[in-house]
């Protein structure tokens, strides 16, 4: 019994050390404590909150708040917005741990991940530009550019077309189109950055 317990203790905190699972309970834990906040657990960004005023990226067109191209990524709309990305984060996550080391990991998540929102503000200044400049907010959040650019990390561009053909990811996580395509193609480039710098990706 004590040899059992033992290994699931050993299990546990080998668990605690992998990147994508402590991304993955952060982004659970955020949804849970912003829904319990605002009283509504279903749908947390819909509450008419001032908090998430502050968190959400919205571009007019450009971001209100240059903080939150970070802290957007780290919001998501609903329970299924949230699953879809942690889902997908979990499994491509714990690929990319097979080939970079740990560091490398959480800066791919932060670098896509900001990538993906910079997208986003660049189709919002792109439309911007091309509607003769009626001002229009445009608001966005979740991890799914982060989620991409670890998908495009880990497996590469032809397989990530694939994926996004046969099980729909685009339409699981919920639109937002330019963050994805940002994300990806931050992947992409760190894919072949990291295969340069450290041969099968290992390094600090």
């Amino acid at each position: 019994m004590e040899s059992a317990s033992k290994s699931t203790e050993s299990r546990w905190a080998k668990a605690l050390q992998s990147p994508t699972v402590i991304f993955s309970l952060v982004l659970v834990a955020v949804y849970v404590v912003v829904g319990t906040i605002v009283g509504n657990i279903f749908q947390p960004l819909f509450s008419g909150s001032i908090l998430l005023d502050l968190l959400v990226q919205c571009d007019a067109p450009t971001p209100i708040f240059p903080w939150t191209v970070l802290t957007a990524i780290f919001l998501h709309a609903n329970i299924l917005h949230i699953a879809s990305n942690v889902f997908f984060l979990l499994f491509f996550g714990f690929i990319l741990e097979e080939q970079v080391s740990k560091s490398r990991w959480v800066m791919t998540f932060f670098i896509t991940g900001l990538v993906g929102s910079l997208g986003f503000v660049g189709y919002d200044v792109l439309g911007y530009v091309l509607s003769g400049g009626t001002p229009t907010v445009d608001c966005a959040v979740g991890a799914s550019g982060a989620v991409y650019g670890i998908m495009g990390t880990a497996v590469g561009l032809k397989i990530v077309i694939l994926l996004i053909f046969l099980l729909g990811l685009d339409i699981f996580a919920g639109g937002g189109g330019p963050a994805h395509l940002g994300g990806l193609i931050a992947g992409l480039v760190l894919r072949r950055y990291w295969s340069l710098a450290g041969g099968s990706f290992r390094g600090i």
